[in-house]
């Protein structure tokens, strides 16, 4: 990705969880106590693989791994109670990406989108914990995508829902799953390094812009022209 090639930016798409929120902690913490309650010893080095699942492939991937006998619907339910618990009072928007939103693309009529693995009930959850519907006021969660993410779908349906081209759009994605989904859309993506390391993410695709805070992503847009 050549940013200086782009000379009709018109969308930016954001996945949510380590992107926009600093949830996948909360998630994470989630887990693990899930698995105490279960009497699972995990090493934390474990957790890192689901990052970035839609539940269809997380759960399955869950049960297997920790060898846990429960049904996936009540490993879910249960998981769940544990998460709301903690985004109640623990959820927070990723450093920076705040005063990056304003700067950059609150009053550039620039078309933004969220664009996310987890389901519709818990975005309507987490809209009730924090204010993201102040910034996003269009969301494609797992339950609406066609295929989920590492599917390049639902970051196709999002740009189709604006009438915009790949090559008008800039991704920006943390984990490898969604930056797989993010570069098969064929748009322009941004890494953020919040869950992989800058090596990390330089495996997944020479082509990916790594950034390491939403203050260098601002550094990106700053070389950016819009227009209108």
């Amino acid at each position: 990705m050549n940013i200086n090639k782009i000379k009709d930016l018109k969308c930016v798409l954001f996945d949510m969880d380590g992107t926009v929120l600093d949830s996948e902690k909360l998630f994470e913490e989630a887990q693990i106590e899930l698995l105490k309650e279960l009497n699972v010893d995990i090493n934390l080095n474990d957790l890192n693989s689901f990052k970035g699942l839609s539940h269809r492939h997380f759960y399955p991937k869950f049960l297997k791994r920790f060898n846990v006998v429960e049904s996936v619907d009540n490993i879910r339910k249960r998981l769940r109670q544990i998460l709301y618990k903690k985004m109640e009072t623990n959820l927070e928007f990723i450093i920076g990406f705040e005063a990056f939103f304003k700067k950059y693309l609150l009053n550039n009529h620039i078309k933004v989108g969220i664009v996310t693995n987890t389901t519709r009930l818990s975005y309507e959850k987490i809209k009730k914990c924090i204010n993201i519907a102040d910034y996003f006021k269009y969301s494609i969660t797992v339950d609406e995508a066609i295929e989920p993410k590492p599917s390049p779908k639902p970051y196709i349906q999002a740009m189709d829902h604006f009438s915009v081209k790949d090559y008008q759009t800039i991704i920006i994605e943390d984990s490898k799953t969604g930056l797989t989904s993010a570069l098969k859309s064929n748009a322009n993506v941004i890494g953020l390094t919040t869950t992989l390391t800058h090596s990390e993410i330089k495996s997944i695709d020479k082509n990916i812009i790594i950034k390491g805070s939403y203050t260098e992503i601002g550094s990106v847009f700053k070389n950016i022209k819009i227009t209108h």
